[in-house]
């Protein structure tokens, strides 16, 4: 499956998940086809993208470093712990070393030159913490980082958007330059107030209160809730980590696609986000991720299959005339005479 903009369906599409309406009532039912009087109705409602089928995806092979079981295992341990802490005052955070630790053997032990597939998705506090914190180790243990460096980042990443759950104003998929000032300052203090609640867990090494603290900070102090201008390499990577899966997911911002993230962070280099960060990012992640469909410079489209040690060059699968596959593929690592133009709808 995979999350597409409602305004390039072209009608005929299998939804992979049901249309909600702001209000979290189901407008449409997973396995509709969509027609085009559908497709009307969803955009004059305001929903912006829908979860579709891929026709594709048996023929695909994405890569990530945690199983889909493992993943909603973690998904489903951070949000039990949270939780209970939330609605529990008083109740410890320290089980979530527990899991930092698994998610840490997981990744230290996944292959250091794979390209990951992250794909643009539908906003969920739990899963962007995992995402972040296993984005973040990646980054860590590619950088060299000592493994105290790489435990206190896990702990950060799994603890930073903790303030979130404490504020009421809207923060999924909107931009927060359009919230009223009061509201703005609201969302402003989530960082404080995760750093105020982590004051109390005394069993908790200090550094990692203030990666929690600093994660919306840039390098050159346009951040909040501080305006500092954080030099550490683990708050950094922190907030480079946190801000490409805010743009792909919608948290805390318009979602946007891993192309445009992409460019995001490169633009913002050396302002925002730290150099070397960036680099590492830009070859860890696929810049094309597997499903997504391309057009080459030879002027045929096709599918991408499955990444190589390449982030840019993934192997494509050729579609004919009616977007069926053929058996031509190219693998764009070793076929240096075909490129990617552009993604296609």
């Amino acid at each position: 499956m995979r999350i597409q903009l409602v305004r390039t369906l072209q009608g005929g599409e299998k939804l992979a998940g049901p249309v909600i309406t702001k209000e979290n009532e189901i407008l449409i039912s997973e396995g509709t086809t969509l027609k085009t009087e559908y497709l009307d109705l969803i955009s004059f409602l305001g929903i912006e993208t829908v979860c579709i089928e891929d026709p594709y995806e048996e023929d695909e092979t994405p890569h990530d470093i945690i199983s889909n079981e493992k993943r909603e295992e973690y998904i489903e341990k951070i949000k039990s712990i949270l939780e209970k802490h939330i609605y529990h005052r008083g109740s410890s955070l320290r089980e979530i070393e527990y899991v930092a630790e698994d998610i840490i053997q997981d990744v230290m032990q996944a292959d250091e030159n794979m390209v990951i597939d992250l794909l643009e998705r539908e906003s969920n506090l739990y899963e962007h913490t995992l995402v972040v914190t296993k984005l973040c180790i990646i980054v860590a243990k590619k950088m060299k980082l000592t493994a105290e460096q790489i435990y206190r980042l896990a702990l950060g990443a799994l603890l930073h958007d903790l303030g979130l759950r404490y504020i009421t104003v809207p923060y999924i998929n909107c931009d927060i330059n359009e919230l009223s000032e009061a509201e703005a300052f609201e969302y402003r203090k989530h960082p404080i107030l995760a750093y105020s609640v982590l004051e109390e867990e005394k069993w908790m090494d200090p550094f990692v209160k203030k990666m929690v603290l600093v994660h919306h900070e840039r390098r050159d102090g346009s951040g909040f809730p501080l305006k500092q201008k954080t030099r550490d390499t683990e708050c950094g990577i922190l907030q480079a980590c946190d801000a490409f899966d805010c743009f792909i997911s919608g948290m805390e911002c318009r979602r946007m696609s891993i192309q445009q993230a992409l460019e995001y962070l490169v633009e913002g280099t050396d302002i925002f986000y730290d150099r070397r960060i960036v680099r590492v990012i830009e070859r860890l992640v696929a810049r094309y991720p597997v499903g997504t469909r391309v057009r080459l410079n030879t002027g045929e489209s096709g599918i991408v299959l499955k990444q190589t040690e390449n982030s840019i060059r993934p192997v494509i699968r050729i579609l004919d005339e009616e977007d069926r596959l053929t058996e031509k593929i190219y693998q764009l690592n070793k076929n240096k005479n075909v490129s990617i133009l552009q993604v296609e709808n």
